[in-house]
């Protein structure tokens, strides 16, 4: 109330010789002082604040202008307040990366002239550059959903007439996105190869993003396909930008992983620890903030731990000597007991146990289960609570951060395609966990924007932030982002969506049938015959050719009329859509992407309904020696097809990066050489299996479209 009354004298002071705005006469001052124009953080942030009000409001905004309709008050930054010690930090017993406090806090009053003035609070320059964006999208409508994409709103006179008093509070120290580069995603080129066209700008684009939406990392898989003299250049531009915008910039690497092309610090078992140093020396010209070093050799492959760990505490130690950088590494969802390679336990010297605090982590989880749920059947897992008390443990003893994720890809999610709504819960339901438990991260896994997983990233940004107005806390749900940016006329339906596939796919287990096969769920070797994503406990080539009829009837009475009854339904909720027709504007053409994004998860069923009772029936034929006359179920599954690849190809229409980037085959710097979306071109795992069935060929390797010995890192 103070600074409110102090804000208000002034402006009665200094606003005399101006004359009263008539009320449709719109115009705005932002009042700064010069260190914020003279600071990068906050002075790209204040520019880009101007530009975004000119376009919603067609009207002057001035910078250190004259006392108008609308004045919006910006602090002073005390250097000594930003650099303490922050709530996040205070109580750490262990090494923690200080990042200054960035809450804020807004509060409007209007003037006896009917003049509003806004005052920020905040104490560092990251609390500035948060607050102005908050206050775009959180109360004035602009809608930051995607790198590519704003949603800016239009209006001729001030939006917030009532006075209020707004509090945002960060829920984590650091948040922000790892974009998982070792798929070929919307900025896996840009980021690994200096020479693509518009690459720095691309980046930066995400960037910009990243501060629109309160995030504050930024992290990327660095592979060894790049061109190392002259990447590092371009590396150097685009963290001397991030760190410009007041962001924390991470590179993804390992010690010696093979698969992926990820890239190693030393490549071959002669002087281990001089390529190491060599490398690090390389990287750190990139002036890196955190180096996430992945540990294993591979997944499920952990290799021999203890010469390993050696290794890495002379990383730290170099680190700590040479470099601002924190090493991080992740702990993933494989268990222990499931890992292949020396499981032997040894114990750190004291010297040495006290380096060790120096490291970081982060607790993967994998796909749309959240970390505490009971039937999560991931990597050959009942479930990921292993995590969740992992998470907990090392919570207690150095900095530790959640590492979920917002798609998967890999026969998951957006490359069948199906976009799947439970991510939306899970997430929310692991973020209100770790503020629970005070978990200062959380980074998420990013692997794709398409088909509507742009809303998962962009509902995880704004769920990190807890927003109090007037002493009411904003609650938290879903679906509330969905809510902000669709049209009002389907968001029952977006609610029926969400809550069927969370009844379904997740509740009833249905996942297991709606995923494509990988190669390792088909592969005859047992040790390597891994259950990454949920399948079923019978796989399709028994069921084609070794189920009982016991076995067959089961499946006909416990799945069939369930994939049934899930299709059926969820095509009803895409005809409720439908009818909002037509989709023109912003937020309609949006409802058109969701609409078209549950019409082919519910097309997906259907397929796999008609592929399903194929295997069922031809094998009933067989036990019984009875003519086979089912023929029409595969006619009918190719016809499901075929009505799907129409709305793939309407889809690509509407891609926010290039078709021939991110959906055709090309090559790239990744172990795929297609863009991420290239499955889905052509509905490929759809095909496959209807020719498997049709065929009765269920080798790894029938219409293979993965390399595997790239992929692998057995070739080049």
């Amino acid at each position: 109330m103070v600074i409110r009354r102090l804000v208000l004298i002034v402006f009665s002071i200094i606003s005399f010789s101006v004359s009263t705005f008539a009320s449709n006469d719109l115009k705005i001052n932002i009042i700064a002082p010069q260190t914020l124009l003279d600071t990068s953080i906050s002075s790209i942030s204040i520019l880009d604040f101007q530009s975004l009000l000119k376009q919603a409001c067609n009207c002057e905004v001035t910078l250190n202008g004259k006392v108008t309709k609308v004045n919006i008050v910006l602090p002073y930054v005390d250097d000594s307040i930003a650099s303490a010690p922050t709530v996040f930090s205070q109580n750490a017993v262990f090494p923690y990366k200080h990042f200054p406090a960035h809450q804020y806090r807004w509060q409007q009053v209007q003037d006896k002239k009917k003049r509003y003035h806004l005052m920020l609070d905040a104490t560092s320059f990251q609390g500035i550059s948060f607050g102005l964006y908050g206050l775009l999208q959180e109360k004035l409508g602009f809608r930051f959903y995607h790198p590519r994409k704003t949603i800016i709103p239009h209006f001729d006179e001030w939006k917030l007439k009532e006075d209020f008093d707004w509090n945002a509070t960060p829920l984590f120290d650091k948040k922000g996105f790892h974009l998982h580069t070792q798929h070929p995603l919307e900025l896996t080129e840009q980021l690994l190869d200096e020479s693509k066209a518009n690459a720095l700008n691309d980046i930066k684009e995400y960037i910009n993003w990243l501060c629109r939406n309160g995030q504050n990392y930024f992290e990327f898989c660095l592979l060894r396909s790049i061109k190392k003299d002259t990447w590092i250049e371009h590396a150097k531009s685009f963290t001397e930008y991030a760190h410009q915008r007041g962001l924390l910039v991470s590179v993804d690497l390992s010690l010696h992983m093979i698969q992926q092309k990820a890239f190693q610090l030393y490549g071959s078992s002669v002087n281990k620890k001089k390529q190491i140093e060599r490398n690090l020396n390389w990287l750190n010209k990139a002036n890196w903030d955190f180096i996430n070093m992945e540990f294993s050799t591979a997944e499920f492959i952990g290799g021999n731990k203890q010469k390993k760990e050696e290794l890495r505490q002379y990383i730290l130690k170099w680190l700590q000597e040479n470099s601002k950088a924190k090493l991080m590494g992740r702990q993933h969802v494989v268990t222990l007991e499931n890992e292949a390679g020396s499981k032997k336990d040894f114990q750190l010297d004291s010297a040495n146990a006290l380096l060790d605090k120096q490291r970081g982590v982060l607790a993967h989880t994998v796909m749309f289960y959240d970390m505490t749920e009971q039937n999560a059947p991931v990597y050959e897992n009942k479930n990921q609570r292993h995590i969740f008390n992992f998470l907990l443990k090392e919570n207690k003893t150095r900095e530790t951060w959640y590492y979920p994720e917002s798609a998967y890809w890999i026969t998951f999610d957006n490359s069948v395609p199906m976009l799947l709504l439970p991510y939306l819960k899970a997430r929310l339901t692991d973020i209100d966990t770790c503020v629970y438990y005070k978990i200062p991260g959380h980074i998420t896994f990013s692997s794709g924007w398409e088909w509507g997983y742009w809303l998962n990233d962009w509902s995880i940004a704004r769920w990190s932030w807890q927003h109090t107005t007037n002493g009411v806390k904003e609650l938290r749900t879903p679906e509330m982002y969905a809510h902000q940016i669709l049209d009002s006329a389907i968001l029952s339906s977006f609610d029926k969506s969400l809550k069927l596939q969370q009844e379904y796919l997740k509740d009833s287990s249905l996942m297991q049938w709606m995923t494509a096969m990988t190669i390792t769920d088909e592969i005859g070797i047992k040790s390597i015959a891994h259950e990454y994503h949920p399948r079923p406990k019978l796989s399709y080539k028994y069921i084609r050719n070794k189920a009982s009829l016991k076995e067959l009837e089961q499946i006909q009475t416990d799945v069939i009329p369930v994939l049934n009854r899930f299709a059926e339904n969820t095509k009803k909720v895409v005809s409720e859509i439908r009818k909002v027709q037509p989709f023109i504007t912003d937020s309609s053409k949006l409802n058109a992407e969701v609409a078209e994004g549950l019409e082919v998860t519910s097309l997906r069923a259907f397929h796999r309904l008609n592929t399903l009772k194929y295997l069922v029936a031809k094998r009933e034929s067989k036990i019984k020696h009875e003519k086979f006359k089912a023929d029409s179920l595969l006619q009918n599954a190719a016809k499901v097809r075929v009505q799907a690849l129409k709305i793939v190809e309407d889809r690509e229409k509407n891609y926010r990066y290039p078709v021939d980037l991110i959906a055709r085959k090309r090559w790239d710097h990744t172990a795929y050489h297609f863009g991420y979306l290239y499955p889905v071109s052509n509905l490929h795992f759809w095909e496959r299996e209807e020719k498997q069935a049709e065929k009765n060929q269920y080798r790894p390797l029938f219409m293979n479209i993965w390399n595997m010995g790239r992929i692998a890192g057995l070739v080049k």
